[in-house]
């Protein structure tokens, strides 16, 4: 069933319609970018409803399954149609309306407006990437690891963290990024301590860890990689809690299978790092979905149920971090498949020494 037929089955009759308002979804529905308009299903048709800025080219470049629509104002417009169709009742996203937007199209909107459930709807469709879909995400780890393969040349004492993640946001974009991920996480020393330690002027020394977490944007779709090397040398210590860390992720990767829960993949990672001495210094997930938002649906911690089907992508992320000392993090994207995950990196996890 595809994408606009599953919407329609969630409405319950022909007096209901679903009014798609949030960006990323209104992509994920129309395979259309634009930073305003709708997404209008009712039960026999789709349309995306966009203003004169984007008009022609969605026309050009919308499937045949939902029609485009030029809109004047967009309430009075669906209002319009609202009263046409004879449409009595309309769900909203509750994840992407303000209360001030929510306020508004109880006031604006002929028929009554609906909460539950769209959101969670859509969240569940965009857990199920299609080949589509991976292709692009795969496209973006890729670009990743060129632009990481290259800018471990700069890594080196005397260089600085915000050098490092300037020159690395640049090659992303040199190798077809439309752009980086999220805010690069690139740290040396003591700030590999913090899981989301900001890029700043601290400079790499002998002996330092320097953690990437890094990724791109390639046609919407993201990627997420975590990569921890060593800069000159490593101490036993370093060596011990990588290697901890390394065997999380791995025992971690073995759990990602059609059938096992979110749950299931933590607990791998995080049951083997209490065991080895070092719980309390493993605080977040272990991992969430990827796609057209960089942290999607399902989150992979303890007490996330979801259970995994094939075509979902999420990430394995288990790290350590001591306080004033350092933190170690090894991440891959992997997609689900039967009872074999597929790493979507193509970049060795092993401890590198620059």
């Amino acid at each position: 069933m595809g994408k606009i037929e599953s919407i329609q089955e969630f409405l319950p009759d022909d007096k209901t319609a679903a009014v798609i308002t949030g960006g990323v979804n209104r992509r994920y529905l129309s395979g259309f970018n634009s930073s305003a308009g709708a997404v209008l299903i009712t039960k026999s048709r789709a349309r995306l409803m966009l203003d004169f800025r984007y008009y022609e080219a969605a026309l050009k470049a919308v499937g045949p399954d939902i029609e485009v629509v030029r809109f004047t104002r967009l309430i009075d417009d669906l209002n319009s149609i609202f009263l046409k169709e004879n449409i009595k009742s309309v769900f909203i996203e509750d994840c992407y309306v303000t209360v001030a937007q929510l306020d508004e199209y109880k006031k604006a909107f002929i028929p009554a407006v609906l909460t539950e459930g769209l959101s969670d709807k859509l969240a569940e469709l965009r857990m199920i990437k299609t080949p589509f879909e991976v292709e692009k995400i795969v496209t973006a780890q890729r670009i990743t690891e060129k632009a990481y393969t290259e800018v471990l040349n700069y890594l080196k004492p005397g260089v600085t963290e915000r050098h490092i993640a300037v020159e690395l946001e640049h090659l992303i974009k040199v190798y077809g990024g439309e752009r980086v991920a999220f805010d690069l996480i690139c740290i040396t020393g003591q700030n590999t301590s913090l899981p989301h330690g900001v890029p700043g002027d601290r400079v790499v020394k002998d002996g330092d860890f320097f953690t990437f977490d890094i990724g791109s944007v390639y046609d919407g779709y993201h990627s997420d990689m975590t990569r921890t090397v060593a800069v000159g040398s490593v101490s036993d210590k370093m060596r011990m809690i990588y290697d901890v860390v390394l065997q999380a992720h791995l025992k971690a990767q073995k759990r990602i299978t059609a059938g096992n829960t979110s749950a299931d993949v933590d607990i791998a990672a995080r049951d083997h790092i209490t065991e080895s001495g070092f719980g309390e210094y493993f605080g977040h997930s272990t991992g969430h979905g990827v796609g057209l938002d960089i942290h999607e649906a399902p989150t992979v911690y303890k007490t996330d149920k979801t259970v995994l089907k094939d075509g979902m992508v999420i990430t394995d992320e288990p790290g350590i971090y001591l306080p004033n000392e350092f933190g170690v993090r090894i991440e891959d994207m992997y997609l689900v498949k039967g009872e074999t995950p597929v790493d979507l990196a193509d970049i060795t996890k092993e401890l590198i020494i620059i």
